[in-house]
């Protein structure tokens, strides 16, 4: 099977990837860093604690989506240029 195959199959899940040991360390400090927040405060600023967290998540995911979109991008136009340039030969 092709990659294209795989892809229109569903087993090509382009926003699944492994995490780098650096992106894993500093997932865990933010974590540790939350939970320790989240015992100095009361209930009410705990709530505003929280949903900063959540704004937060929702904006890391819309960027990394963004990226994900211009770099694909970035590549068919690339791939374009080079097929474009080996026609012209």
């Amino acid at each position: 099977m092709t990659a294209l195959e795989d892809f229109y199959f569903g087993n090509i899940n382009p926003s699944e990837y492994k995490q780098s040991k650096d992106t894993g360390k500093k997932l865990s400090e933010m974590t540790d860093l939350i939970e320790e927040l989240s015992t100095l405060f009361e209930n009410d600023r705990q709530k505003k604690i929280d949903q900063l967290a959540d704004k937060q998540t929702e904006l890391i995911a819309l960027s990394e989506r963004d990226a994900y979109l211009e770099g694909f991008k970035l590549g068919v136009k690339m791939a374009a240029e080079i097929y474009a340039d080996t026609q012209q030969r």
